[in-house]
């Protein structure tokens, strides 16, 4: 039997990441550009082939089990549009198409980004569903609703200090799609869920990774405040990142850091239910998988990071090797303004896609940690991986040199 669809999409927009990264290691626009580009064409392919495939099906569960979704009534004529606006290759038609893209759509584009992307699921993201504002819940607002004694006028005032509002329109995140030219020469008119699953895919990594980043280590201009950023201070409108805390282990050196978690930026107590741990995948690989499989002789295998604290790890290529970032995942507010988002407009400034028609739409959303000892950026370069046992009659040796003086 063959791979399914999403097995092999998955692949591609593995591929992509990792290539991405490296180009913005480099710092090479067009690099950039050319991953995007190889990326998209090679979702592309996969569709295509798909679709003459199972053109002619029409149980649905067989096409839900290759990607596709039974559309809305809204959905399927807004992409009717667009496929009719795609086949004349006329700016002028993507211009006159001034309906946004479904909000239905964008929250599925969540939904997915979501389901591949753990970091993104593993915090609060909201649907702004066109609100301008959100309430953000506040350092421990929740301890500050009631009290014993007289009621005055200074707890109405302390109240106003902790209920905290977000502009969810002050970050604007542009995506690019590409449409390949020979991709119109399918007959996709009258179905319009193949091309939603080649649109939601594009837009899910695409701006799944813009999340990602912005989450981590964003500035607060134009985009989120990450979660190793110290939202104590800002200069011009930028927020700078923490100094990181060095860790050795996960036992002493880890409790520690959770221990800074417990108290709220007023310095009032509050409970660490979970520690979401964000690392490198080389980490994760090298360091992390191997903590938390120790092997201890008579024993067994022993997660030692959540044998010293209830810990959730994800895997994010958007933090750099060597470092790490830890905190409640709760405390991290983020939305996502899917009522004003989805506007798809035409894009020919970025000439090097060539062969392509190159689409944008905008995203708009924000997001922060709620206070600043919610998250810690540390620094694991100087955590060692357990060393293997290994057993040898009389008992166990855990290095190369205990081996050899035994």
């Amino acid at each position: 039997m063959g791979m399914k669809n999403n097995d092999l999409i998955d692949q591609e927009t593995q591929k992509f990441m990792q290539k991405m990264m490296d180009a913005l290691q480099a710092n090479d626009a067009r690099q950039a550009a050319e991953a995007m580009q190889e990326m998209q064409n090679g979702i592309c392919q996969i569709i295509e082939q798909e679709f003459e495939q199972y053109k002619g099906v029409g149980d649905m569960e067989v096409l839900q089990d290759r990607g596709l979704r039974r559309l809305t009534s809204e959905e399927t004529a807004w992409y009717q549009k667009f496929i009719g606006a795609v086949k004349t290759g006329a700016k002028q038609e993507i211009t006159n198409l001034t309906a946004a893209m479904p909000v239905t759509v964008i929250d599925r584009v969540i939904t997915d980004m979501q389901k591949r992307h753990p970091l993104l699921s593993a915090v609060n993201i909201t649907d702004a569903a066109g609100a301008q504002k959100l309430v953000m819940n506040g350092v421990q607002m929740a301890s500050k609703l009631g009290g014993w004694g007289k009621v005055t006028g200074a707890i109405s005032t302390e109240l106003k200090g902790q209920i905290k509002t977000i502009d969810v329109t002050v970050a604007k995140y542009t995506a690019y799609f590409i449409i390949p030219k020979d991709f119109v020469k399918f007959n996709f008119t009258f179905a319009p869920m193949w091309v939603d699953q080649y649109i939601r895919i594009i837009l899910s990594e695409s701006v799944a990774f813009g999340l990602e980043k912005t989450i981590i280590s964003g500035d607060g201009s134009d985009q989120f405040i990450g979660m190793t950023m110290d939202i104590s201070t800002t200069s011009d409108g930028r927020y700078s990142q923490k100094a990181a805390v060095a860790i050795t282990n996960f036992d002493e050196d880890y409790s520690a850091v959770v221990a800074t978690m417990a108290k709220d930026s007023n310095g009032d107590d509050r409970t660490v239910p979970e520690v979401l741990l964000v690392v490198n995948p080389q980490d994760y690989i090298k360091k992390i998988r191997r903590i938390q499989n120790t092997l201890i002789y008579g024993t067994g295998s022993v997660d030692l990071i959540n044998n010293t604290y209830p810990t959730r790890v994800v895997q994010s290529s958007m933090i750099g090797e060597g470092k790490a970032a830890a905190g409640i995942a709760d405390n991290y507010f983020a939305a996502v303004n899917g009522g004003a988002s989805g506007i798809i407009e035409y894009d020919d400034s970025n000439q090097f896609l060539e062969d392509n028609r190159v689409y944008t739409t905008r995203v708009y959303g924000n997001g922060q940690p709620v206070d600043n000892t919610s998250f810690v950026y540390l620094d694991i370069s100087g955590v060692e991986a357990p060393a293997l046992p290994v057993l040898i009659k009389g008992g166990t040796v855990t290095t190369k040199t205990t081996a050899q003086g035994t």
